[in-house]
């Protein structure tokens, strides 16, 4: 029966429908707002403007957001810059690591005189002895080595034949490595194609730039899982003594931490800052 009695209802209006067409200060309250304009000269002046306007078929007003571009002069610049970072950075040290060097100094005598003799040492005419000793001193020193990704990908044979071998986090770790650097060229290549040799309005090039510039994503998502992979670590085919001190004895997060340079984690700011585009675009 309520139920009813609601269907039955008719749910009455908050405001009039008339007033969403007026406007405070003309039809609602008249009087309480002064003339727009300072003189019928003044807008005479404007409406012409408006009318030359349409002439032209201009349907904007000036200085709008609709006109902004979405992608401005300077940031095709740094687009650029961060596209060739992605390049040269396969030229900079992608791996880096130390080896440690035991280097022993020359033997030092030192003689100890005691109160008695004793049968290691000799004895004066006045009764004292004397005891010398030899001491060793031990120096630690590194030695720095690093490789680039181009070196690496040069290399492949040598260094790919131990990761490919090793632990499954490893070898997938590797298979992922290789991805990033081709990755860095092929989107390097990719975004500079689409800055420079894309035709169309300009509606149509920011959309094609935002299609490739989100797949820089894929170079944090294959940082991100490697580092996952990490955690589970992973046993060598090699024998890691006498390597890399970052090596350790088996495969873990430290070793994927420290053993990353800074070519390494420079290609993956340019990504990230190509594919944060993409989301403003």
């Amino acid at each position: 029966m309520a139920e009813n009695e609601e269907k039955g209802t008719v749910k009455q209006p908050s405001a009039d429908p008339d007033y969403r067409y007026k406007y405070l200060g003309f039809e609602v309250k008249p009087g309480k707002i002064g003339d727009l304009f300072k003189s019928d000269s003044e807008k005479e002046s404007w409406i012409k403007r408006m009318l030359d306007k349409r002439k032209q078929g201009a349907k904007l007003r000036e200085h709008n957001s609709l006109e902004v571009p979405r992608v401005a002069s300077y940031e095709k610049i740094v687009l650029t810059i961060t596209s060739i970072i992605l390049v040269l950075s396969l030229f900079l040290p992608w791996f880096s690591g130390y080896k440690e060097i035991v280097i022993e100094s020359k033997p030092t005598t030192q003689e100890v005189t005691g109160g008695t003799g004793t049968e290691a040492g000799t004895t004066d005419e006045h009764g004292f002895s004397s005891i010398s000793a030899v001491q060793k001193r031990q120096e630690i020193r590194r030695e720095y080595y690093s490789m680039s990704a181009l070196g690496a990908l040069i290399s492949f044979g040598d260094v790919g034949g131990k990761v490919f071998s090793s632990g499954f986090a490893l070898m997938l770790t590797g298979l992922f490595i290789l991805i990033y650097m081709l990755a860095c060229i092929g989107l390097a290549v990719m975004t500079l194609k689409a800055l420079y040799g894309f035709k169309g309005d300009p509606d149509s090039f920011a959309l094609n730039l935002k299609k490739i510039l989100k797949w820089n994503w894929i170079l944090v998502a294959i940082w991100g899982f490697c580092l996952i992979l990490s955690s589970f670590g992973a046993d060598y085919s090699f024998n890691p003594a006498g390597g890399l001190a970052q090596l350790g004895k088996s495969y873990g997060i430290g070793t994927y931490i420290g053993i990353l340079g800074y070519g390494f984690y420079l290609a993956l700011a340019a990504g990230i800052m190509n594919a944060v585009k993409a989301s403003e675009i």
